[in-house]
């Protein structure tokens, strides 16, 4: 009888470890479901064939929701330099930066455009936004992951990443981690 009774306790740890690595592994690998960025499209307009290599629309044909899920191109920005900024709440080297991108958007307004892409849902952007003052528009990034990371050429997926394009919206420079105000400033200054 205690034989059958520890097999039973046994087969139960091991169902219960096979259901809790699947589940991990659910969590883990593959990317979450969010709300679509754009209004009344196809939820997947940028799926490829190729899960390696998904089409990438034009630089003007980009639409992502803003805070209000506000349907907003990235080419509404006219400004010489646009400097985009992976990033999200929870991420702290995404957090440090912060302060000093507010700054340069201060110093240069009329000739930079800084966006902030959020890689997380509208709600946790919104109140992370209420509680810290950002002067520049912050766009969220849901479905559109793939895409946005191969646009940009953010090819490690990794937050935060910083992009600056031309006003021809060439990407001219990329950076991968944390970037520091003069690193920025020394391109922008090339570029004016």
């Amino acid at each position: 009888m205690n034989f059958d009774r520890n097999l039973v306790l046994v087969l139960i740890f091991s169902l219960i470890s096979v259901v809790a690595g699947v589940a991990f592994y659910r969590l883990t690998m593959e990317q979450p479901e969010f709300i679509s960025a754009r209004t009344n499209v196809d939820a997947t307009p940028y799926r490829s064939t190729d899960p390696l290599k998904p089409t990438i629309p034009d630089f003007k044909n980009i639409v992502l929701n803003d805070l209000e899920m506000s349907p907003r191109h990235l080419s509404e920005w006219k400004n010489p330099v646009l400097i985009v900024n992976f990033w999200a709440p929870w991420c702290p080297p995404c957090l440090r930066e912060i302060p000093a991108l507010v700054e340069l958007q201060q110093t240069y307004q009329q000739q930079i455009q800084l966006i902030g892409l959020s890689f997380d849902t509208q709600q946790n952007v919104a109140a992370f936004s209420e509680k810290s003052p950002i002067n520049y528009p912050l766009l969220l990034v849901q479905k559109e992951s793939t895409m946005i990371n191969s646009y940009f050429s953010n090819n490690t997926r990794a937050l935060p990443f910083t992009a600056i394009l031309n006003e021809q919206r060439e990407i001219i420079f990329s950076h991968n981690g944390e970037i520091t105000k003069e690193m920025l400033e020394t391109q922008i200054k090339a570029l004016l």
